[in-house]
Parts: C-alpha cells; sequence; structure tokens
C-alpha cells in the first residue's frame, strides 16, 4: 500500500513541528554573571567599536524609526549608531544604562523595538521574540509598524508563518500608501515560501477576512503552477475578492513571474560514491531519493549520478558531462579538493548547489549555493548561544587539526563581533590520551600551583592551600569529538571546572543515545539538527518509515541523510530564500536560510548531556494535530528501495 500522500504530508507539515520558544535562565537584557559593567556612554579609551563586515539589511530598523527618545538624552541615538555599525553588545549595554522612569510608553516602546533588533543581529530571534511579546504602549503610527516589522521578522526568522503574517497585516493599518506595496511583497514571500500542507493548516484556524483571501491567493497559484491556468486563476481570484487590499501592481507581478517560473526536472548528483567519502555520499543520495519516491510519478525528479570515485579532478569532466546531458540543476561536489578543482577550472552556468564549504576564497556566482554541515557555522551559533546566555569572557580547547582550528576561529571571531572576549585558548593533540597539561594551562591552575610553590618555598611546608582555577572566565568552548569529550570532561571537573557551562558543537554526539558511556559528558551544550536530537512522535514516524533497515542510521552519517532531505525540500525554493535572507524554511537539519552569496544557513536546536543522554534545552510546542501520527504506527522496518 502506498503512503505517498501521507509522507508528503509528514516531511511538509514538519516545518510547524519543530519551532522554539524560548527557555532561558535570564531575560535577554539582564545583567550576566561576568559581563562587564553597563557603560553610561561610549569611552573610546576603553571600548573599541567593531566596524561591521556583513550587511545588516534584514536586521536594519525602518528609515523612518525615530532616533532618538527625548530631547536631553544621546544614548538612545549612540545604541542606534552602535547597532548600525555592527556592535550589538555596546548596543545593548547603552540601552540599559538609559533611566525608564522618565520615559512614555512610546519611548519604551522604541527601546523595545531596538532590544530586539540588536538581539536579532546576535542571532536570539528567540529572545527577540521574547522581547516583542505582550501590548504595545505606543500610539504612534511610525514606532507601532516598526514595533511589527520587528515582530513580523523574528516569527519569519523562526519560520512562524502564522505569527508572521499576522503581524505583517497589523503592520500594514499604520504604513503610508507607498509602503503598502512593500509590505505586501513580504507577505507574498513568506507565503510563497511555505509548503501547501502548512497553509492548509493555518486556514483551519480563526483569520481576519484578509489574511484568508492572502491564503486562497498562495493556494491558488501553488495549484495551478503553470501558466497560462495560473493567469486566469489569479484573474478568477480578483474577480472573487475585488474588496481585498492586496495591490494590483502585486497582482500583475504575480501573474508575470507566474509566466516565468520553470520548475526545474532534471537533476544530477556529483558524487564520489567509489571512494572513502562513500558513506557521507550514500547518506545524502538516500535521504534525497527517500523522499523523491513518495511523490506522485509526474513529481518526482529525474535523477542522474555521476561517480568522480576517488580522483577529485575529474569532478570537473563529470560536471560538464552532466550540464551537457542537460540537467536543470547539479548537486555536489562533495569535499573540499574536488570543488576548488571544479571552482577553478569553470564557471558556473547552471544552479549548483555544493555540498561543502571550498577551501578557498572564490567569487560569489549567482548560480552557486553551498549547502553543508558547516562545523564552522555551528561554532558561530556555539558563540552566539553563549553570548545569549550572558557570557562575555571564555577560554577555547580545541584539537590539533585543521577543523579545530576553523571552528575556533569561526567562534573567536563571532564571539569578538557580538562584544565578547576569548582570554585563552589550548590545544591538544588529536590522538593525544592524557588531557592534563592543556587543561591545567588552559585554566591557569598551573600558574595558581606555581604561586602556591613559591609561597611555600618562601614561609615553609606548613602553609594549608589548594590550588584554583582563573576566576575571570564564563564558560568553556570545548569543539571536540565524542570520543575526546568523554576524556576530558572528567580532567575539567577535576580541576575546578565543575560549574562552567561548557559549549560544543554537534560533533560531540556520535549520533546514539549512549547513556553508559556519555555520562562523562553530563552537562555540556550543543547544537544539532532537529532530525537527531528532537524526540516526538512525528520523526520517529518518519525515521520508521523512510529508513526502515538503513544500515547507518544510528551513525553520525544519519545527519547527511538528514541533509539530503532538506536538499530535497529547497530545491524548488533557492533562488527565492537568497533574494531574501529574511524568508526561512523549517527542515530537518534545523531552520534554513540563504545569504546573498548563496549559503544556507542552519538554525539548530540546543540540546544538554543529562544522564548521558541528549535533551533538549529549549521548550517546543505540545502537538497540534498537523497530521495522524496513527498512519505510521505499524510500518514494517523495510528499506525504502524495498517498497512497491
Amino acid at each position: 500500500m502506498k503512503h505517498s500522500k501521507s509522507i508528503i504530508q509528514l516531511v511538509g507539515l514538519f516545518s510547524l513541528a519543530l519551532i522554539l520558544s524560548a527557555c532561558q535562565s535570564t531575560p535577554p537584557t539582564s545583567r550576566a554573571p561576568d559581563a562587564t559593567p553597563r557603560p553610561i556612554a561610549i569611552d573610546k579609551e576603553i571600548y573599541t567599536p567593531h566596524t561591521a563586515t556583513e550587511p545588516l539589511d534584514q536586521f536594519s530598523l525602518p528609515g523612518d524609526f525615530p532616533l532618538t527618545i527625548s530631547s536631553d538624552d544621546a544614548r538612545f541615538q549612540q545604541a542606534v549608531s552602535l547597532f548600525q555599525s555592527g556592535n550589538p553588545g555596546l548596543a545593548l549595554d547603552m540601552l540599559d544604562s538609559i533611566e525608564d522612569k522618565a520615559l512614555s510608553a512610546d519611548q519604551r516602546t522604541r527601546i523595545r523595538i531596538l532590544q530586539a533588533a540588536i538581539l536579532l543581529q546576535a542571532g536570539g530571534s528567540l529572545q527577540a521574540r521574547k522581547v516583542l511579546r505582550g501590548n504595545v504602549g505606543s500610539y504612534q503610527p511610525a514606532t507601532l509598524a516598526a514595533f511589527y516589522l520587528m515582530r513580523a521578522k523574528a516569527a519569519m526568522i523562526q519560520a512562524e508563518t502564522a505569527d508572521a503574517l499576522s503581524a505583517l497585516l497589523k503592520r500594514e493599518q499604520f504604513l503610508a500608501a507607498n509602503q503598502v506595496l512593500e509590505n505586501q511583497h513580504m507577505i507574498w514571500s513568506i507565503l510563497m515560501i511555505a509548503d501547501s500542507s502548512e497553509l492548509n493548516k493555518i486556514q483551519q484556524q480563526d483569520m481576519s477576512a484578509d489574511l484568508a483571501g492572502w491564503l486562497e491567493l498562495a493556494m491558488t497559484v501553488k495549484r495551478n503552477s503553470s501558466y497560462p491556468g495560473s493567469e486566469q486563476a489569479i484573474n478568477n481570484w480578483r474577480i472573487k475578492n475585488l474588496s481585498h487590499p492586496a495591490s494590483a501592481d502585486l497582482l500583475d507581478q504575480i501573474t508575470r513571474q507566474a509566466s516565468l517560473t520553470t520548475v526545474p526536472k532534471r537533476v544530477a548528483f556529483l558524487l564520489p560514491l567509489t571512494s572513502a567519502y562513500e558513506p557521507a555520499a550514500s547518506a545524502i543520495r538516500d535521504g534525497f531519493e527517500a523522499i523523491n519516491n513518495e511523490q506522485s510519478a509526474d513529481s518526482r525528479y529525474q535523477l542522474r549520478f555521476y561517480d568522480y570515485g576517488r580522483d577529485a579532478d575529474a569532478a570537473v569532466l563529470y560536471y560538464n558531462q552532466a550540464v551537457n546531458d542537460g540537467a536543470d540543476i547539479i548537486i555536489g561536489p562533495l569535499g573540499r579538493k574536488s570543488i576548488d578543482s571544479l571552482l577553478t577550472a569553470t564557471e558556473i552556468h547552471v544552479p549548483t548547489l555544493l555540498l561543502s564549504p571550498p577551501a578557498a576564497q572564490y567569487v560569489t556566482q549567482q548560480k552557486l549555493f553551498q549547502f553543508s554541515l558547516s562545523q564552522e557555522l555551528e561554532a558561530q551559533q556555539a558563540a552566539q548561544r553563549a553570548w545569549l546566555d550572558g557570557h562575555r569572557h571564555g577560554v577555547i580547547l580545541f584539537p590539533q587539526t585543521s577543523i579545530g582550528q576553523r571552528m575556533t576561529t569561526a567562534f573567536t571571531q563571532r564571539f569578538n563581533e557580538l562584544g565578547g572576549e576569548i582570554v585563552s585558548s589550548e590545544s591538544y593533540a588529536a590522538k593525544e590520551t592524557d588531557f592534563s597539561p592543556a587543561v591545567r594551562r588552559l585554566l591557569g591552575v598551573d600558574r595558581s600551583e606555581q604561586r602556591i610553590a613559591e609561597i611555600k618555598a618562601l614561609l615553609g611546608d606548613n602553609i594549608t592551600t589548594e590550588a584554583r582555577r582563573r576566576q575571570d572566565i564564563g564558560f568553556i568552548f570545548l569543539p571536540a569529538a565524542n570520543r575526546n569529550a568523554r576524556l576530558i570532561k572528567p580532567v575539567l571537573d577535576f580541576f575546578y571546572a565543575l560549574n562552567l557551562p561548557i559549549y560544543s558543537t554537534s560533533r560531540i554526539f556520535s549520533g546514539k543515545p549512549d547513556p553508559v558511556n556519555d555520562r562523562d559528558l553530563d552537562s555540556i551544550r550543543f547544537p544539532d539538527m532537529p532530525w537527531m536530537i528532537a524526540n516526538n512522535v512525528e520523526l520517529e514516524s518518519l525515521r520508521t518509515f523512510l529508513q526502515g533497515g538503513w544500515p547507518n542510521r544510528d551513525t553520525s552519517y544519519n545527519r547527511l541523510y538528514g541533509l539530503g532531505m532538506d536538499i530535497f525540500s529547497i530545491l524548488p525554493r533557492l533562488q527565492k530564500m537568497r533574494e531574501n535572507a529574511l524568508l526561512h524554511y523549517q527542515g530537518l537539519s534545523g531552520i534554513l536560510n540563504i545569504d546573498t552569496d548563496g549559503i544556507v544557513h542552519r538554525q539548530m536546536l540546543w540540546a544538554r548531556f543529562i544522564k548521558g543522554t541528549p535533551e533538549l534545552i529549549d521548550k517546543q510546542p505540545t502537538y497540534q494535530g498537523r497530521f495522524s501520527e496513527k498512519k505510521f504506527e505499524a510500518i514494517p522496518a523495510i528499506a525504502p528501495a524495498a517498497r512497491q
């Protein structure tokens, strides 16, 4: 019996299943234990503002946002300037220094707006939504428009489609006539990124007539994707919804886009299937095929695989062959060397999704995208999490490998950008078994022991004292693999770091819960994809149904299987998401968005080892009846390829 319809719903509606809500121990703007004192003004001799290296367009404040909150207080203006120059930490400090007793409700609302913008810049969409929760005190149209825009952005980053649409519809009430079209473009972009199944679910809720009309239009366009049928469908909608506020200009643009839209059908995979990378390459292929096989026959991608084996340079030849064979989109290569060979040898004319980051810098090309399980991006996310948790000073213990160095560099750069400081770092050999020397140096225990020895030499051995770790740090970043971390964590505990929060990356989790051997990792925090650590019935049903007897289910290769599934989901969305980095899609590997360079970013779930088992830190919503899990309770454990 085929389960195509059910599995499509399962994957598509997963966009609603794993949206997070914040569960922070401290408010996002509260003074952290290891934070520096809040400044009452910027002292350039103490603070060196960071110069922004990336555009902040997606977090920018509206052009008409008031830059002052009172005639005699320039701190708000300074905070805006710091935020716009890429110094979120200093900007947040400046806002905290403002006395709000004499402020009006409108002024307090503007502070909330700027706080939310700062938190979004720092990767804190959960915290930003907390700041924007509740009533709005202002009655000023410009302030209200900015408030609802920021609320919409925070919801978009969390892939909360319904909340984002609701905020934008409220915003439109406070916009000038010449601003409405831009707002409606944002509404339409959100609707087009969302799965049809998600929109169907929203349609079942109570809503305004305006939102109902938008949803009906979106579903009409999605059902009639081919031209000229789409043109007639849109015209029919216009006649039926004459009072709807959708701009005629927008509707004309939607009609023109429908006539130009072509859906890629021929997909080429460029993979080293007969090489040491075979398990990784096969996992990506299997994840993609598992979803593709569940589509109706006329909706499936036509797949073709090109195996360049152990010869990374041969990837160029196979790439050109795929282009000549008429591929609409190419997925691969996998591996930095083959990617560098490709980018050096040829220009990209066909949409191409690289599966690893290039080792060398390359010129951004409009048809070039990158989607990988980048450890550098995970390290940046760990830096943001540590900063958002209130820490401002930390240390790093990393392996002496290229990936260890890259993770350390990525973490340090991002943490510094946010206004934090890494006060010390130490490395260890990848095959090391005795980590005591590195840990003692990292925590300053060796210096403490040396001081004790010097005191005893002066005063005699009758002095009773013990060594201490350094007290100027609030956390440890430990980008270690599972095997090393199991040995390092007890050493850290022994040398007085038991009460220090430890942050890591997904490398610390083997992919299979192992309470006995992972008990030593207790309290370590790490990000990972929902596919790996979200314990809910939706995902367990999906694993059972799609993977069956897949041999690498309980290994780290399972992450690449999830990556393959997400590649399937975002293929038709690549260009739209690249054009607007605010557009986020809830995938199995995380909440996804694409920057202007074509790099896919993943916003992952955070877990903490408790009794040797990863447990989620952030709360998830309760089951909302998105589909019936009973459909998948008794699926036999067979591989997808064996089903008829």
